[in-house]
């Protein structure tokens, strides 16, 4: 039977109201969905503003590059600064002959400078007022208790009263007018007791024992401190340990990622910087830069990682020349150096 029209029209109003029904369901829950995300986006934003995200930042690194080369190849040798210019004196050469070399760099060029006395290996290098101080080292005869001084642009060296304890393998430092010359080897033996070089009165005074006696380490000044850092005892230390001139005390510090002995190290921007070096028994090199900056250890791949070179501050830099490229004996004349 057909449908009425009055039955269309009711069948079409009941359609017309389930699709609005249907419609404002959806618009409710698309509406307290949007609220929803609204409230947590909010709520991010608020946490955000309350508690902000901590930004990481590294500190950064040295720069490192390749500066002019000795003359000859030279490892386990020594330097030091003096007059505006860069001494590296003796050491072995390529022959692993000990030498009496003396190379002079006045910024642009090298030359050859007045030749030691005595041919060395494993010296201390320092200077002050103006002059150039080798002291101990190891001869073809055995260990050496001798020290010499030369003028800058000069050529003729004096020789100093001599060590109480003959070492090479020694750190010697200057500060405040005096000398130190810290730990190295005597033969076998470690040396641990310092001495105090004073040049008014040609004389040197023991100091106090160093902690943890050792040779081949690196000697810096920290301001108002001696350090040394790392060294061999025959087993290779990672430890740094600084004497307060003023009060006469040893203290350790913290101590060094990597263990390391025959390394170069400084203070450059106010942050502690020991490079290179090689591990016990002379079986690896250490092939990084070791920095310390407010605390903590950070390490940057060394530009050519070496042990046994001659360092010191040249220039706001800190200068590496000759020593070895390989573990024990490999001298080259390469000198490279670290700065900000």
């Amino acid at each position: 039977m057909p449908r009425t029209r009055s039955g269309r029209t009711t069948n079409d109003a009941l359609l017309v109201v389930g699709v609005l029904t249907l419609a404002l369901s959806s618009c409710s829950s698309s509406g307290s969905h949007r609220s929803s995300k609204a409230q947590k986006t909010t709520a991010s934003s608020s946490s955000s503003t309350t508690a902000p995200r901590r930004r990481t930042t590294v500190a950064p690194q040295f720069e490192q590059r390749y500066e002019p080369s000795l003359p000859d190849a030279l490892q386990e040798g020594a330097a030091t600064v003096a007059g505006g210019q860069l001494y590296v004196v003796a050491g072995y050469d390529t022959a692993r002959n000990s030498t009496n070399d003396v190379f002079v760099f006045d910024g642009k060029q090298w030359r050859s400078g007045p030749p030691l006395p005595i041919a060395l290996n494993h010296p201390g290098a320092a200077s002050l007022g103006g002059r150039v101080y080798v002291v101990g080292g190891f001869t073809p005869n055995g260990t050496s208790d001798r020290g010499f001084v030369l003028k800058a642009h000069t050529s003729t060296w004096s020789e100093i009263a001599p060590l109480h304890r003959a070492r090479g393998a020694l750190a010697l430092v200057a500060l405040r007018g005096h000398l130190y010359a810290i730990g190295g080897r005597d033969g076998s033996t470690e040396v641990g007791v310092p001495e105090s070089y004073d040049p008014r009165s040609n004389t040197w005074t023991d100091l106090p024992a160093m902690n943890g006696a050792r040779d081949h380490l690196a000697g810096y000044v920290d301001h108002g401190a001696i350090c040394v850092a790392g060294g061999r005892t025959p087993v290779t230390s990672a430890r740094v340990d600084c004497f307060d001139t003023a009060t006469g005390k040893w203290t350790e510090r913290s101590p060094l990622p990597t263990a390391t002995s025959g390394a170069a190290a400084t203070l450059l921007a106010g942050a502690t910087v020991v490079a290179g070096g090689e591990s016990a028994q002379e079986t690896s090199l250490v092939k990084s830069v070791q920095t310390l900056r407010a605390g903590q250890w950070q390490n940057q791949p060394m530009l050519l990682a070496r042990h046994g070179t001659a360092f010191a501050r040249f220039g706001g830099r800190l200068w590496l020349c000759g020593g070895a490229t390989s573990p024990g004996y490999a001298a080259v004349a390469t000198c490279t150096s670290i700065g900000a």
